[in-house]
Order: C-alpha cells, then structure tokens, then sequence
C-alpha cells in the first residue's frame, strides 16, 4: 500500500522545496526607510553613507596632524615678521599676534608663553624652523588636496605635476593665513567690542563672513576639478558656520578637554588639546565638502546600510582614490 504524496505548495513543482517567507523588515530597515522619504534625512544620510566609503575621517585625521606640524613653524614666523615690521609698535604686535592665537582657545596664551620670534637664534635654529615649515605647510597642503580629490573622485593620473601644484599650495597656505587673522580679528569683537549687546552679534557676523570666505577661497585654490556647473559655495558655507560656532563655543568645549588631559598628562596637555582642536576643523571640513557632492551629483537617497545598493546616480568610483603619500608628485 502506497503512502500518499504531500501536497505541494503553490508555485512549485514536486520534489522542489518550497520556498522559504521573506524576512520581515527590522528596525534599522523601517529607520533607514523613513530617512529616505524626507529631503533633509535622505541628503543626510547619503552623505554619511558616502563619508565611510571615502574613508574621509582617517583622510580629517591626516590633515589635522599636518596641520599640527606645520602650526608651530607658522607662528614662529609670524612672531618674526611681527617685530620686524612693526618694530616700535608694541600694541600693534599684540593685537596681530592675539588675533592669530585667538583660533587655538584657551592654550593659544600657553602657546604665546612658549614660543618667541627667531631674531636671537643661532643660524642652524633658523635653518631647522625653515626646513620644518617647509615640510609642514607642502604636507598640509597635500593633504588638504588629497581629501579633496578622494571627495569629488579625482584620479591619481588627472592630479597636477609638483610644478603646477607648488603654486596652489602657496595659495592654499596665504588663504589660510589671511582667513585666521582676518576672523580672529573679528570675532575679538565679540569679547571686547564697544558695542555693548550688539558687540557679540556683530562679531560673529563678521567673523562668519570671513570664515565663510577663507573656505570657499581654499576649496577653489586647493585643486581644480574639471566638472561644468561645480559651485563650491554650500561647502563652504557649512565649513565657514561650523568652524565660526566652534570659536564662540570655544571655551566650554577646550576647558573641559584641558582639565581631563591635564590630570593624565600634565604639560602635554596643551599639544594634545591643540590636536583635537584642530581635528574638529578638518571633520567639519570634510563635512562639508561630502555634502558639497552629494547635492553637487545629486548621490541621494543612499541607504545608510553597506549592504544596500546606492539608489541615487553616482559617478563615485571605489578603487579611485589618489595615493595618501605626501611624497608623490602631485
């Protein structure tokens, strides 16, 4: 006697198995599905999405340490050339010197304490300080073009030769310069304007102005990207805002750092906050440049999930990123 056959389900042939009920969505699918509907989430969230592919956080990094190399060489120049040309003008000094010290809050007076001009120094001093600014400000700036060429998908072989670059680089490097003055100059108002009420408001305006100014500057000097249309204004609005609320917040965010690293670290606290607080620009800039892209190339909705397929049109290629290498010729 035969055992009667199992029914099949329906769809499927005998002896196939059937198959098996979909994975209902979980939290992270029915959270990501919500940013998608929304522009603001949706442009957000594709640009999160792109930050991990660009690996633009260790890119942050690597500019904020040569930053840090290249601020110490800097200030001592500029110290230099304050007592040459302003010889005799001793209030004069001080508030150039206070304006450019006003970037790095709190330490920048440990800073000041620390560091003197170089018209006593023997000559191999002088030499070792040129040599080191030299290799501070190229890597600084190589970095700076690095991240901008991973970010808008420069190839290797599109960036300029040495020649061409060295140019840029200097540019890069006056931009700076002129840019952190210029804002510490204004946004001193804010503390110490006789405007009364109007003083901080006013100092922050003028401040954000010129912040707002050195980025767009910068990310124009910094390297040419061949795509018609570019406009480089939303980066640097968002760079410029986030660095000028950085500096009217900077002394409740640098206090608590130097307190905890001060109990662990003693003197060293003051290059180990520097470094942090130089990291938090080059995050905000890295920002803003990815979003600057996104909305650019229009790379949204994206999915924040890895394994999702990118859903809007890119032209992101993975496997396209310029060498790190601050020695290659760029």
């Amino acid at each position: 006697m035969s055992t009667p056959a199992a029914p099949t389900a329906p769809g499927t042939t005998a002896g196939t198995p059937a198959a098996a009920d979909p994975v209902p969505p979980g939290w992270l699918d029915r959270f990501d599905d919500r940013l998608q509907r929304h522009r603001p989430t949706a442009v957000l969230s594709a640009v999160l999405a792109k930050w991990y592919d660009d690996g633009a956080g260790r890119l942050a990094n690597l500019m904020a340490y040569s930053a840090f190399l290249a601020v110490f060489p800097l200030l001592l120049i500029l110290l230099t050339l304050v007592e040459i040309l302003l010889v005799g003008h001793k209030g004069a000094q001080q508030d150039v010197i206070d304006a450019a010290l006003r970037q790095f809050p709190e330490i920048g007076s440990e800073l000041r304490a620390n560091i003197n001009g170089l018209g006593d120094r023997s000559a191999v001093f002088l030499v070792v300080v040129l040599l080191w600014l030299v290799y501070g400000c190229l890597r600084l700036s190589r970095s700076a073009q690095i991240l901008m060429a991973t970010v808008w998908s420069v190839p290797r072989e599109a960036l300029p030769t040495f020649r061409r670059w060295l140019p840029r680089a200097v540019g890069f490097l006056v931009v700076l310069g002129v840019g952190f003055i210029g804002g510490g100059v204004l946004s001193g108002v804010g503390t110490f304007g006789g405007l009364g009420p109007a003083s901080a408001l006013v100092g922050f305006a003028a401040s954000l102005g010129v912040n707002v100014a050195m980025f767009w500057a910068g990310f124009t000097v910094v390297l040419s990207v061949p795509e018609q249309g570019r406009t480089l204004w939303r980066g640097a609005l968002v760079a410029g805002a986030g660095w000028t609320v950085l500096q009217f917040v900077d002394t409740l965010l640098v206090n608590h750092e130097l307190r905890h690293y001060r109990t662990l670290y003693g003197a060293f606290a003051t290059f180990i906050v520097l470094v942090w607080w130089i990291g938090l620009g080059t995050l905000v800039t890295a920002f803003a440049a990815e979003l600057d892209v996104v909305v650019q190339r229009r790379l949204w909705p994206r999915s924040l999930r890895r394994g999702a397929g990118r859903q809007g049109a890119s032209s992101d290629a993975p496997g396209r990123q310029p060498s790190t290498a601050s020695g290659s010729g760029a």
